[in-house]
């Protein structure tokens, strides 16, 4: 339990982590794309300048929401708790902590770099910046094949709901939405004929 416990602090500070990584390194190359593919007022008048502003708002919505996953998933990690942790695939967890080591190592090597020789710095300079990169992309396809991937997973020890005769299903979880009604009755069957 211990070990799950770390192993989902790991993971949510890998989320964290990706999330400010993403908006550092991605954001600023996106909207210089966004800035240069769609020049407002090019297309002209009519359809076309509609069919170009409809355009522009997909891909901004559309990168807004690639950019935000991880913060995303994060709350809704914080949010529901334990358990939802307990349904992403070990894989995935790896993958992603993973990137974020490499991404964090490759970080240090190019901090560190100006103050080594030049045969050394050059050399850290190529592995360096291709491993921001490449772990980047790792961590970002393990939180985003681990949130897609994730499984339900029921709390251990739960009691069941009770099914009363009337076929109705109590809710149990969570407790704000917990069903509270009153005890039924049972139907007297001693004075019916049999």
């Amino acid at each position: 339990m211990l070990r799950s416990t770390r192993l989902r602090s790991l993971y949510l500070a890998t989320l964290a982590i990706l999330q400010l990584a993403l908006i550092v390194r991605l954001a600023p190359p996106l909207a210089l794309a966004l800035r240069a593919d769609a020049l407002a007022g090019l297309a002209p008048e009519g359809w076309p300048a509609l069919l170009q502003l409809l355009a522009m708002g997909l891909a901004v919505a559309g990168t807004a929401l690639a950019l935000v996953f991880p913060g995303v998933a994060l709350a809704r990690h914080t949010r529901a708790g334990a358990l939802r942790f307990l349904g992403l695939p070990r894989w995935a967890i790896a993958l992603a902590v993973a990137g974020v080591v490499m991404l964090g190592a490759a970080t240090s090597g190019l901090a560190i770099a100006p103050w080594l020789p030049a045969e050394f710095r050059i050399s850290l300079l190529l592995v360096c910046r291709p491993a921001l990169t490449g772990g980047l992309a790792l961590a970002t396809a393990g939180a985003l094949s681990g949130e897609l991937l994730r499984r339900s997973v029921s709390a251990r020890g739960a009691k069941p709901a009770l099914r009363h005769a009337t076929g109705r299903i109590e809710v149990t979880y969570p407790p704000e939405l917990r069903t509270r009604a009153l005890p039924t009755t049972q139907p007297n069957m001693q004075g019916r004929p049999g």
